[in-house]
């Protein structure tokens, strides 16, 4: 079964969206799937990680031809007819026909998602916005949802839609580290700090600043940032200033670090389910406008603390926001358990046998 990928990472758009394909594309290859991403060679596209883990990668070049259109559109880096263009020659070249297009992408919808149906048999949408319609045949959006149809009238009636963080897109690292998470004791000793491949908005430091505010004793941080973080000389210098802090940069074990620690701080994006799988308590930031009802409902289920948009979030702030954590342990605890009973791991798998069960 041949499958391609349509995504793009950058210091804008973040990894996120990668990285879940990514675990996706290695559970698809566990079935016997052979999987093919196409990305745009934007700056800090994060492609050595796709290569790194052994998938054919088809690059789209940056042309700069004309005017990037308004939105998550300019995304793509073209208009979405060249996109749809290049991405339809990339199939038709390898293999002829696709038997399943993974597209995730905030600048594609239906129109290029039409464009594509005669090279692909069929169309997996990976989504969080539910703001505009899809031609597709699976969707799946992993976010937390209050509502209970957002994709209705936005995804064609025979579509089937996937809903919620049971079907998280986990690397496999985070299935097998949840048989030794537990609930934590509420007392915090071990913190990590990571905002997401790129941190645009250089969320770290500020993290940084107000824990060194804090100076709180006994406490060991692990600081991870992204290759494509713009910042991270500059927070690697700051970390080395200070005793307790630990530098990292593009973890391939972020498992590892997770499943020890008693706090994170972080965005309430993609990463968020990797904290829950593992039970980690959190204090997270919008770093994006469609992260804000996400951090809104991880703060009202009681498995994190929302921040708000990072763009108000103060060293103060953030500085106060931790240090009542550190004297309430009770409630850290609490946040700990509720987490290990949202997000169990297995959703990758879940993911993979639809696509199986569609085919077959």
């Amino acid at each position: 079964m041949n499958v391609f990928i349509r995504a793009d990472a950058s210091v804008t758009i973040g990894t996120g969206h990668v990285m879940r394909c990514l675990a996706l594309a290695k559970a698809a290859r566990l079935h016997g799937m052979t999987v093919h991403f196409v990305c745009r060679e934007h700056n800090g596209a994060a492609l050595d990680l796709i290569e790194a883990a052994g998938f054919a990668l088809h690059r789209l070049p940056i042309t700069g031809e004309a005017p990037l259109p308004a939105g998550y559109e300019g995304w793509l880096g073209e208009t979405w007819q060249q996109d749809a263009a290049r991405t339809a020659r990339v199939i038709r070249d390898e293999v002829g026909e696709a038997d399943w297009l993974v597209v995730d992408h905030y600048g594609i919808d239906e129109r290029w998602e039409k464009a594509l149906r005669p090279v692909a048999h069929r169309i997996f949408v990976i989504d969080d916005l539910a703001d505009r319609r899809h031609d597709c045949d699976l969707l799946l959006d992993q976010n937390l949802r209050s509502e209970n149809a957002p994709y209705q009238g936005l995804a064609p009636p025979s579509a089937t839609v996937l809903i919620g963080p049971s079907y998280a897109l986990l690397r496999d690292e985070f299935r097998q580290s949840r048989a030794r998470a537990s609930v934590r004791t509420g007392v915090v000793k071990q913190v990590v700090v990571f905002f997401g491949g790129s941190d645009p908005t250089n969320e770290t430091e500020k993290a940084i600043e107000a824990i060194r505010r804090l100076n709180p004793a006994g406490i060991e941080v692990d600081v991870i940032v992204g290759a494509s973080n713009p910042m991270k000389e500059r927070i690697a210098a700051l970390c080395a200033d200070l005793p307790y802090m630990r530098f990292h940069c593009q973890v391939d074990d972020m498992a590892h670090f997770l499943v020890d620690a008693d706090l994170a701080l972080g965005a309430a994006g993609v990463s968020s389910w990797e904290r829950l799988a593992l039970g980690v308590p959190a204090l997270v930031a919008a770093v994006a406008d469609n992260q804000i009802e996400n951090m809104r409902q991880l703060d009202e289920l009681g498995v994190a603390v929302g921040l708000g948009v990072s763009r108000n979030v103060t060293v103060e702030g953030l500085a106060q926001a931790i240090g009542n954590l550190l004297s309430s342990p009770r409630i850290v605890s609490a946040m700990s358990e509720k987490a290990l009973g949202l997000v169990d791991g297995e959703g990758v798998s879940r993911v993979v046998d639809r696509l199986v069960e569609v085919v077959a």
